[in-house]
């Protein structure tokens, strides 16, 4: 999807300090390139068992680490929390490196909240989560064999783990990309490296990962507090 970005005018000004952790929210599947030792009908039967993997996973729950790493500012942040997903177009991300930080999407709106700035960044979940952006696949919209090609990208033989390259398949170069690290036995997500097209890095570790343990709806809904200014991001504009 495109970047979130600030605004001209009042909303430039007046942007939150974190306004970065959006942009790998900003950015799943050229040709099958197999290497070494992974023939493309085993890269095919890989795809497939990741879709289905996740197809059947209605919600998940996980402990996460991010690195973030800013091309501008040559900087890189790590931060901890947890992260929960539902089926489709739910989640939630609680993250802290020093202050919180609050991601949400509730299937029609997304929400970036920082309470130490007393802001929160709204935009539309349709503008948001085009079904060609990387994050789409975790949120339930894109479809890898669909929307995106894929190509090997690295096989840790003694972790067992594969990295496969996601890359939209429209308007890639607008987008960005998208590496994930599969358990190759399961299928499961273990990890995820998103690039935006300026540049930035966000490098995405799970651990302690719980699927379809019944999360309710609540725990998506986002209620702005007393005192908090709402900022519209110009996605789409």
């Amino acid at each position: 999807m495109a970047a979130l970005r600030r605004g001209s005018g009042q909303a430039s000004r007046r942007a939150p300090a974190g306004t970065f952790w959006a942009v790998w929210i900003c950015a799943v599947l050229a040709a099958l390139v197999p290497r070494a030792g992974l023939a493309a009908a085993d890269l095919d039967a890989i795809v497939r068992k990741v879709q289905e993997r996740y197809d059947a996973t209605r919600d998940f729950t996980a402990d996460v680490t991010q690195e973030m790493t800013i091309a501008s500012l040559g900087k890189t942040t790590t931060a901890h929390g947890t992260v929960a997903f539902k089926r489709p177009g739910k989640m939630r991300w609680d993250l802290s490196q020093g202050e919180e930080q609050v991601i949400i999407a509730d299937g029609e709106t997304l929400w970036l909240y920082q309470p130490s700035e007393k802001q929160v960044l709204k935009a539309p979940f349709d503008a948001a989560f085009r079904a060609t952006t990387p994050i789409s696949f975790l949120t339930g919209v894109g479809k890898i064999a669909q929307d995106f090609d894929v190509s090997l990208d690295g096989d840790d033989a003694k972790e067992g783990m594969l990295h496969l390259l996601l890359v939209p398949r429209r308007d890639s170069a607008n987008i960005g990309k998208l590496r994930l690290t599969v358990a190759r036995d399961t299928g499961e997500i273990r990890g995820a490296e998103i690039h935006d097209p300026l540049g930035n890095v966000s490098r995405l570790r799970f651990e302690r990962i719980k699927r379809n343990v019944g999360l309710s709806d609540d725990q998506f809904a986002f209620q702005v507090p007393p005192g908090v200014d709402v900022i519209s991001a110009p996605i789409g504009q």
